[in-house]
């Protein structure tokens, strides 16, 4: 590579270009690419977004897909901007720095540290194993929303409630399907996972405790399914990445992607009551 074109200039992107490029694709079909540091990450990241800090970038290239969209962002802009420099330079075939960085960002993020989530996974399941994965999490956020909908204090959030449970009977349904096709015949999928984790990696125990006294409406019920939603995106995203297996890794950038679409719907039920 000749070293004059080692910081070549990428593209640039808006915030609202970013999150227009990337509601229209499939998780699959880019890459997002945060550089800031692993606290900063921590505090709040856009959901899918793999942590490489600038510092680290030039010796951790192997790591992204040359051939695939790179989305680049940070605080502000400056670093990712040296980042899109240094991954074009580098023959990256498409690379976008997104000006303004997270702050400039409208919209649910992500918390929490790299590894969170993952202590119940390590990358060396097979799709079986993913499935079953897969199908407790989304158990777990059934019963979270069950024992709320116990608890509800009105018929208007206890139906609210119910609703947010049907999204789950409808992936539990699809996910024992798939699993029954793969394992040749077993009844249940139920039991083979961890018990009383959700979705996002969160126990269900542990969210009741913290939550149930917050909800006063369906505004308070909807940022919360929407939290958890964009905590699921990013926890099957990182598994995604996490992955040894291509089967398994595509499988789990597909439920990201579902979990795209439920924020979009809960974002514009949200948008109807404000």
């Amino acid at each position: 590579m000749n070293w004059k074109n080692l910081f070549r200039a990428g593209a640039n992107f808006t915030v609202a270009q970013a999150k227009e490029y990337m509601e229209a694709r499939g998780a699959e079909a880019y890459q997002l690419l945060d550089v800031r540091q692993p606290k900063e990450y921590e505090a709040g990241h856009l959901a899918g977004a793999i942590l490489i800090p600038l510092k680290e970038l030039p010796g951790r290239l192997a790591e992204l897909v040359k051939e695939e969209p790179v989305i680049v962002y940070c605080a502000v802009g400056g670093r990712s901007k040296a980042a899109a420099q240094l991954l074009a330079g580098n023959d990256f075939v498409s690379v976008y720095n997104m000006v303004g960085g997270i702050k400039a960002w409208q919209g649910m993020q992500a918390k929490g540290p790299i590894e969170a989530g993952l202590e119940f996974f390590t990358g060396q399941e097979d799709y079986e194993d993913g499935l079953s994965l897969a199908y407790a999490m989304e158990d777990g956020l059934q019963k979270f929303y069950q024992h709320l909908a116990v608890r509800a204090k009105n018929e208007e959030d206890r139906q609210l409630y119910t609703r947010l449970m049907t999204f789950e009977d409808k992936h539990k349904a699809r996910l024992l399907a798939e699993y029954r096709r793969q394992a040749h015949g077993p009844e249940t999928i139920a039991g083979q996972g961890p018990a009383g984790i959700m979705e996002g990696g969160g126990r269900v125990q542990d969210f009741l405790a913290q939550t149930d006294a917050y909800l006063q409406g369906p505004q308070d019920i909807l940022e919360l399914a929407m939290m958890l939603e964009t905590q699921a995106l990013d926890l099957y995203s990182r598994m995604a990445q996490k992955s040894e297996q291509q089967k398994v890794r595509t499988f789990f950038l597909g439920l990201a992607d579902e979990e795209k679409s439920h924020l979009a719907f809960l974002a514009e039920a949200l948008d109807k009551i404000l």
